[in-house]
């Protein structure tokens, strides 16, 4: 199965049905499993690079998108991809491996505190507050906000109280953030300074956003509940009402609901009986997609290792075919060498040849027996020199084939002379008119190296 198909897989198994409560729905892949499928492969090739800090910033992307998705496993997963990232970067880089470091350990504490894991969510917020550089007192900040929200979680008042006092003193400008306002505000209510909280958040809900607002104003009608202050209480929900934001309305919704269910208890237990059932079919289905997820990723490693050694002793093999080739033809180069050294000194095999027929005036006059012999060596010498150079250039004589052969034997200018009975300076004029019977290349170099091209 090759990879493609794997991730093709993976998608197949998240668009798994609801049981007992979606019917089935064959639908085409959705914009952000095309980005999952996307950032997969980018994630392939930066494995294989092995840049840390481009895979640190593709599996936070990956861990946002299973957020997207509900896969809280899925999502702790990639964290803690990014956290091994980050400390392999700081081997080499230790300031920028710690701030990376530092951001995973929020976002791993910050995935626990929306599961409901105060603890480890704890864990990881105070290593995230060590890990982090000292000259980043925003970050810092953050994350004792960070801390003061998981304390809330446990309705420790004087904890958040502690958390949020230092991170005001570390960084004062966190006070102007939204996520300061709301959990200094839950701080208060959970000590029950209701006459601080509601004396503070009409000068906290302006400064906020449309979501803070919401949430602030909510929390300045459970203050007034508590007080028994039920007009109060009526204005803010009618206040939250008319916020025009559609998160803002749905949530002042839930708000007037909560005022209603004070006079239909029974009725708001019902539905709170109702949604306990739904969340408990949801975490089933959870289950169910992630053992299938599990199962389909062993496959997937199975399949993917055993193609990555195919591929490995494919590459083996052709490495080894390019060696053999290359030692091949350094072979063929020492032999050829090997045969033009000996064919330059084959004029002394038939020098007894040459001096045998050398008249009383000095000339050598070669019957037409020895000029065979002289062509027979050279093609025994140098397979089918003769042929090869007559085909190249047929308008050559059997002379001019002959006075080549020669030349490739490297018979001295002096020898030449007396062979065809001129002088040696004549040797020179004789070579230059062979040059111009041949390629017009020749002119740019010796006659005998041109010659050498007809050995091979």
């Amino acid at each position: 199965m090759r990879k493609e198909h794997m991730k093709y897989l993976v998608l197949f198994l998240l668009t798994i049905p609801f049981i007992g409560c979606v019917k089935i729905n064959k639908a085409p892949l959705t914009e952000e499993d095309i980005e999952l499928v996307s950032l997969l492969d980018k994630l392939d090739d930066c494995q294989a690079n092995g840049n840390h800090e481009d895979c640190y910033r593709l599996y936070s992307q990956i861990s946002a998108e299973y957020e997207k998705k509900n896969l809280t496993e899925l999502q702790k997963h990639y964290q803690q991809k990014m956290l091994h990232e980050s400390e392999a970067l700081s081997e080499y880089d230790e300031t920028r491996g710690h701030t990376l470091m530092a951001e995973a350990l929020q976002q791993l504490a910050t995935t626990y505190m929306v599961e409901g894991n105060a603890d480890s969510a704890a864990i990881e917020a105070h290593r995230a507050y060590q890990t982090a550089p000292k000259d980043t007192l925003d970050f810092r900040a953050q994350t004792l906000l960070l801390l003061a929200q998981i304390h809330l979680m446990n309705e420790n008042g004087d904890s958040v109280e502690y958390y949020t006092s230092r991170a005001e003193e570390l960084y004062p400008k966190v006070t102007q953030t939204d996520l300061y306002r709301i959990t200094h505000a839950y701080g208060l209510y959970l000590q029950d300074r209701h006459d601080d909280l509601m004396a503070l958040l009409p000068l906290y809900i302006p400064e906020c956003g449309i979501h803070g607002q919401t949430e602030l104003t909510r929390l300045l009608m459970c203050s007034h509940e508590d007080a028994e202050q039920w007009q109060n209480a009526y204005e803010d929900a009618i206040q939250l009402m008319n916020m025009s934001d559609s998160i803002a309305k749905t949530e002042a919704s839930e708000n007037m609901a909560r005022i209603h269910a004070l006079q239909h208890e029974r009725q708001m237990e019902f539905l709170r009986a109702e949604r306990e059932s739904e969340q408990a079919r949801l975490y089933t289905i959870i289950i169910v997609v992630l053992s299938l997820l599990l199962i389909a990723s062993v496959a997937g490693l199975f399949y993917r290792r055993k193609a990555r050694i195919a591929h490995d002793n494919e590459l083996e093999a052709m490495r080894l075919s390019e060696i053999s080739q290359a030692n091949e033809n350094i072979v063929r180069e020492e032999n050829i060498k090997l045969q033009r050294l000996y064919y330059e000194h084959l004029y002394a095999i038939i020098l007894p040849i040459l001096n045998a027929n050398r008249g009383k005036s000095g000339h050598i006059n070669l019957e037409e027996s020895s000029w065979e012999l002289i062509e027979r060596n050279t093609n025994m010498v140098l397979p089918g020199f003769t042929e090869r150079l007559r085909k190249q250039h047929p308008t050559l004589t059997t002379e001019d084939v002959r006075f080549c052969c020669l030349l490739m034997m490297r018979v001295p200018n002096a020898l030449l002379a007396d062979v065809y009975g001129i002088a040696s300076s004549s040797v020179a004029v004789r070579k230059q008119r062979m040059k111009k019977k041949l390629d017009n290349d020749v002119q740019n170099q010796t006659i005998e190296n041109y010659l050498n091209k007809y050995m091979i």
